[in-house]
């Protein structure tokens, strides 16, 4: 029996004409005319019209259970007497889409090369240039559309159509799956189908969040050195940085030596040791140094060994040249043969960790499909790339990584260890009003990269107009927090609330994301509240953050927070201090004025010898979920209290 999923896909993504196909010999020619079989677990399309001749075979597949979908492509070139017959490099296939009657639509698509951003279309004429997640509600159903990578392609959401690119000439054949969708009763039950589905079908390859395992050492309080010191970053500098937090008593139990430390020229990597003159007393003595204050050490590289790959000439060019390649676009980087790509890697690699560093921050991922352009398609570029340079990241380091610059979904659907991955364009502490944007980009896309990994928010500043924000934010994200103040800026106070003494962090069980009542609304153009939730446990938290620069009102509903009980549960506002007692179907009001923040912690109030209890956890931090089974004290007794 055909369901409202199937009637999606048969009426709105694959009505079954009008799918153009780029190629070298022919152009651009639109396909009509294609012969529609059905079967129990779906139909396929086969291409029979009048250029049939052009194609050993185009057929697109759909199989369709009761609450997912999964689309396949497979298209053959005819190979024309020893010419040269080969798929355009960008759409080599556009499938059109057409608009459907809906209650609204949330998009991520990539503002930069290495950055998602989120768009609120109308319908799918108004999706932006490379959409890689999309939510729609319709009806009763919540739908996420996940496009994938092929055996040789990459697809994406192009406004009215998707897209399949290869990147790269001399490609005859396209197949494997290019769609998910699911649909379900929440986004967030429909964006976890899409992903599951697609893992079990074999379209995702790679392990998702669930199956990987985040680093012990991101529980814990961390620093960066970029925006202290960008590149101009020194060993004095950082012991200098390190004494302010001993001084201080900031709990910092890692940090990360950004870009800077390295000897580069014309940014091309020429060593794989420590800049001589910044770091005078080596790579191996600086670390020593920074462990003895107990903090443990990590550094950047790029995905290409520096931004422009290695430098030709240089004593690591003629010590690594065999296992390098040398691309069109004239850079020489990590070879793509994953066995030679290791072992430039795990040279690097292993040098590092024989200077005492413990874990890598890696940057540029997303550059991938630019610098290797021509080289072969750009998803089988990424999965050599991230299988060479991840073998050597868990046989170095465990798994200790934080990917960054790598948002575009043949990086993430290409890494097959690491857990952890930047989930935002960078924090930019100058930008006037910059927090808003970093918020909403986060929390947007969080909605589809927590499927796969950890998402990290990024660093911040406790001395910045928008400290408290940054701070409710990074104690909600469930995602590595770690600082980046400048030489003597650093404010214990705005540290405090997120972690404790020791500096652990209380880091929630997934990422933050929009509550229901966000979803699918632009609340900077609305003029509402940006409401984000995080669980740990049975417990949840709700922040609630001033997007748009005047004071905004709205509310937010619990029985849509995913795990709700039907159950009451006690609530403390961490700044104004007010408790509530609630239940399932309550909707709380909120009004926040500009620049300011509330967060709220819920608790279940269990029953128990005709008494009633909670666990409020630590009042002093934000978000007191999950820290610890605290007595109940005076001032919230009363709100239990028979």
């Amino acid at each position: 029996m055909k369901n409202a999923l199937y009637e999606l896909i048969e009426t709105v993504l694959l009505p079954g004409d009008g799918i153009a196909v780029g190629t070298n010999r022919t152009g651009s020619l639109t396909l009509s005319g294609f012969e529609k079989t059905e079967d129990g677990n779906g139909f396929t399309l086969r291409y029979v019209g009048e250029r049939k001749h052009d194609f050993d075979e185009f057929t697109v597949r759909a199989e369709i259970g009761e609450d997912f979908a999964l689309l396949s492509l497979r298209a053959v070139l005819h190979y024309w007497n020893g010419e040269l017959c080969d798929f355009l490099p960008r759409g080599a296939v556009t499938l059109p889409v057409k608009d459907t009657e809906n209650q609204g639509m949330t998009a991520s698509f990539r503002e930069k090369p290495w950055w998602m951003y989120p768009s609120f279309p109308k319908n799918f004429s108004g999706l932006r240039d490379r959409t890689q997640s999309l939510f729609m509600k319709k009806g009763k159903n919540h739908y996420h559309f996940l496009p994938l990578t092929g055996d040789d392609f990459r697809c994406e959401f192009m406004p009215g159509s998707l897209s399949v690119s290869t990147d790269t000439a001399g490609v005859r054949v396209l197949t494997g799956p290019f769609l998910a969708v699911a649909s379900a009763d929440s986004p967030y039950a429909a964006v976890e189908k899409s992903y599951a589905g697609a893992r079990a079908a074999g379209a995702i390859r790679v392990p998702l969040k669930k199956e990987r395992s985040v680093p012990e050492l991101f529980d814990s309080f961390g620093y960066c050195t970029w925006n202290s010191f960008y590149t101009g970053v020194t060993s004095e500098k950082i012991y200098e940085k390190l004494e302010e937090f001993k001084a201080k008593g900031v709990p910092v139990k890692w940090m990360i030596i950004d870009d800077g430390w390295m000897q580069t020229k014309d940014s091309r990597l020429c060593s794989f040791e420590a800049d001589p003159v910044k770091f005078p007393e080596g790579l191996k003595e600086t670390v020593r140094r920074i462990n003895s204050y107990g903090v443990k050490v990590g550094v950047w590289h790029a995905f290409l060994g520096y931004w422009e790959g290695v430098c030709p000439g240089s004593p690591l060019f003629e010590a690594q040249k065999e296992n390098l390649d040398h691309t069109p676009s004239d850079r020489w980087v990590p070879s793509l043969d994953e066995e030679r790509g290791f072992k430039f890697w795990d040279a690097w690699h292993s040098y590092l960790a024989s200077c005492g560093v413990e874990f890598l921050k890696v940057d540029n991922q997303s550059s991938t499909s630019g610098a290797l352009a021509g080289m072969m398609p750009t998803a089988v570029a990424c999965r050599h790339a991230h299988n060479a340079f991840e073998r050597s990241v868990m046989k170095n380091f465990g798994g200790r990584l934080i990917n960054c610059m790598g948002m575009e979904m043949e990086n993430v659907l290409a890494r097959p260890f690491t857990a952890v991955t930047r989930n935002s364009d960078d924090f930019f502490p100058n930008n006037e009003r910059g927090f808003p944007i970093h918020l909403i980009q986060n929390v947007y896309s969080a909605l589809w990269e927590d499927q796969m990994y950890c998402c990290d928010f990024d660093m911040w500043w406790t001395t910045h107009p928008s400290a408290v924000e940054s701070g409710v934010l990074r104690a909600i994200s469930g995602s590595p927090v770690y600082v980046s103040d400048e030489t003597g800026k650093t404010d214990p106070a705005r540290i405090r609330p997120i972690c404790g003494a020791d500096g652990r962090l209380n880091r929630l069980d997934g990422a933050a994301l929009p509550t229901a009542e966000c979803v699918y609304s632009d609340c900077m153009a609305e003029g509402r509240p940006l409401t984000v939730f995080n669980r740990k446990g049975d417990a949840f938290a709700v922040a609630a953050f001033n997007v748009t620069g005047k004071t905004s009102s709205g509310s937010f509903a619990l029985k849509d927070i995913p795990g709700t009980e039907d159950c009451e549960y006690y609530a403390c506002e961490y700044f104004s201090r007010s408790v509530l007692r609630c239940g399932r179907e309550s909707v709380i009001p909120v009004t926040v004025e500009k620049d300011e923040t509330k967060v709220y912690s819920f608790f279940p109030i269990r029953r128990k010898n005709g008494k009633e209890f909670t666990a409020p956890g630590d009042p002093t931090r934000y978000v007191s979920i999950g820290t610890g089974e605290t007595p109940v004290g005076d001032e919230y007794y009363h709100v239990i209290k028979k």
